[in-house]
């Protein structure tokens, strides 16, 4: 698999004219591409592929992860990053080295990159953001299986519910059933968001009590074998009004036929179109506030983008979630969100929790 990769990757190479692809992953900066490439998992490690050679570097913490992982035996890293880099770099003068300008930083870039005046540094994160967009077989399990352990741990932590439990004791337990079921960790800050806070799209748990008549948004992912998944489900607590249950089908109609709708050859500014109008029509459409989607896989958030302004056509093998939501500010907020693969016939949908309305 990991050969596959790279050998793919020096054809991108070739047609970018490039004459080395350089990936530096300090503090996790780069393990997405680091662990795309060469399986590795740690975080650190620098990676220059030339067309007939791979060198991979780490330090003494991870030179046995690396031998097991990487399959290699690793340069060890014991000096400066710039005395490091000239070691490796070993190129002709105006030689041409793509690197992912997304990762490195400004401080790395002005004060390592600007030594090597005999080398032209290149932006080039887009080679792997493509390869990475594309999804194996073996990819689309790994990111089911991370579906299956989160959905597991929601109905667990459901199970166990009780009216005036706080939101972050509801994530600390559903992030806690996730690792039990499998997950090597959660896939980002679980957000639980009830009652009015559920007008925050992004409502990191908090020490609110979670009360009878409450929405409460459910946002959370598993990850496990390098993969992500990410799912969002809105519950009941107790008897609701007829309007909560008016947003909630809405969001459910607007999500379920975008769903139904996506396909390849499509662009992705109308699969987002097609939940928005739903909505927009129902007179909330200035209460949905953000894309329709985004790719998931070795990130939670990767290429391609599902929104408004996205011009990218939907193609075979790419895993998206569609998750439309409505948030009223000062009173509720309701996000259902499901991860799909878009197929050669249409779609797969990757994830199965109940999306009827569950009442605690």
């Amino acid at each position: 698999m990991f050969d596959n990769r790279i050998s793919l990757l020096r054809k991108k190479m070739i047609e970018k004219n490039l004459d080395a692809f350089l990936i530096i992953n300090i503090e996790g900066s780069s393990k997405p591409s680091s662990y795309y490439l060469t399986g590795f998992t740690g975080s650190f490690s620098i990676i220059l592929v030339t067309h007939d050679d791979v060198k991979f570097m780490t330090d003494g913490r991870y030179i046995e992860q690396s031998e097991k992982q990487a399959k290699t035996t690793p340069l060890v890293f014991k000096d400066k990053l710039s005395d490091e880099l000239r070691k490796l770099l070993k190129f002709n003068k105006g030689s041409k080295i793509g690197f992912e300008s997304n990762t490195v930083s400004s401080n790395i870039y002005l004060k390592i990159f600007k030594k090597f005046e005999d080398f032209e540094f290149v932006p080039a994160e887009d080679l792997l953001l493509e390869m990475r967009r594309t999804k194996s077989e073996d990819e689309v399990n790994f990111i089911k299986e991370a579906a299956i352990i989160a959905e597991k741990a929601l109905q667990e932590t459901l199970d166990t519910f009780k009216i005036g439990m706080t939101e972050k004791e509801f994530a600390a337990k559903l992030e806690y059933n996730m690792k039990i079921f499998g997950a090597d960790t959660y896939a980002f800050e679980t957000i639980v968001a009830s009652g009015p806070r559920g007008a925050l799209p992004h409502g990191i748990a908090s020490d609110k009590p979670i009360k009878e008549g409450e929405l409460v948004v459910i946002d959370f992912g598993a990850y496990a074998n390098g993969y992500n998944s990410d799912i969002t489900r809105t519950i009941a607590v107790g008897k609701i009004s007829e309007k909560q249950k008016e947003v909630y089908n809405l969001v459910l109609k607007a999500q379920m036929t975008a769903i139904e709708s996506a396909k390849p050859g499509m662009k992705y500014s109308d699969l987002d179109k097609i939940a928005r109008d739903i909505i927009s029509e129902n007179g909330y459409g200035e209460f949905f506030n953000h894309s329709l989607g985004h790719g998931v896989g070795l990130e939670v958030h990767e290429s391609p983008r599902v929104s408004k302004v996205s011009d990218v056509i939907s193609k075979p093998g790419d895993i998206i979630t569609i998750e439309p939501g409505i948030y009223l500010p000062g009173e509720l907020g309701v996000r259902i969100e499901d991860d799909i693969l878009i197929t050669e016939e249409g779609h797969e949908v990757l994830t199965s929790f109940d999306k009827n309305l569950i009442i605690l």
